[in-house]
């Protein structure tokens, strides 16, 4: 009797577990359900590239693109806060998001459950460094990473890309990651002298340069690479909207104003 108990208990238990697997991968929209709702969840970075507030404004780069999305459909968006608790990628496969709105580079894996959209920008991404008390940078050259450590924010987009590089070079590039909201925090740990080293997208650089002036970014780590935002591979809709909506709207003189309000770094787009 008691056998037979545990086993009614494991079946249950079993039972309980694939409803709750199939209720979070079944919660993935598409666009009609979206616009049927009116709302529209997007995970954002946070900075001024992403998503920030203060106590009078919301404000940010991401965020002004995605809301003139938002607005084209007459939908409300719903901005949940990326930051060092979450794994973007984790929540838009668990369908806890819509899109996945921060600037990373653009997959070509089709395996994936997850699919960029067009490229939003090209950049290159640069090292964060110290700089001496005599001006001089301790890195010049890309293989003098060898044997040293690179500390970046933890669940970084770019790792793969730090991977290929300590490959190509044939170095032993440590890389340590860290829990921190935003680009503008760890490169204030390079600043503070915390960290010698981090990583950042050259088109950020150019607002880190006038706040952390022990700060050298002359250093490329990589080429160019399209940057864009990402959603579920089960929403083609909403994919192919948003697409539309990136195309039309990259190019023009309203996408440039948006852009300049906040970088000073020049616009590098493929469109």
């Amino acid at each position: 009797m008691r056998k037979h108990t545990v086993i009614w208990i494991i079946a249950v238990l079993l039972v309980l577990v694939l409803l709750i697997w199939f209720g979070k991968t079944g919660s993935v929209r598409d666009l009609p359900e979206i616009q049927e709702e009116g709302r529209m969840s997007v995970l954002i970075e946070s900075g001024e590239h992403g998503f920030t507030r203060d106590s009078v404004h919301v404000y940010g780069f991401q965020y002004e693109l995605i809301r003139r999305f938002t607005d084209s459909l007459g939908v409300e968006l719903v901005v949940i806060n990326e930051d060092k608790t979450r794994d973007g990628m984790r929540e838009l496969t668990n369908g806890a998001c819509d899109v996945l709105v921060s600037l990373r580079p653009v997959m070509i894996d089709s395996v994936r459950s997850v699919v960029s959209l067009n490229p939003i920008l090209s950049t290159r991404l640069m090292l964060a460094q110290q700089i001496d008390s005599t001006g001089k940078l301790l890195i010049s050259k890309q293989y003098e990473l060898d044997g040293d450590t690179l500390t970046v924010m933890k669940n970084s987009p770019f790792m793969v890309r730090l991977g290929y590089l300590a490959e190509e070079l044939a170095i032993n590039l440590t890389i340590n990651d860290i829990a921190v909201d935003s680009p503008d925090e760890i490169v204030k740990l390079v600043n503070d002298k915390q960290i010698k080293y981090t990583i950042c997208p050259e088109y950020l650089t150019g607002r880190f340069k006038a706040r952390y002036a022990d700060v050298d970014f002359s250093v490329p780590l990589s080429f160019k690479q399209d940057l864009t935002w990402t959603v579920n591979k089960k929403s083609p809709e909403l994919q192919k909207r948003l697409n539309a909506f990136l195309d039309g709207f990259i190019g023009t003189a309203e996408f440039a104003t948006i852009y300049n309000k906040y970088f000073s770094q020049p616009l590098t787009t493929n469109h």
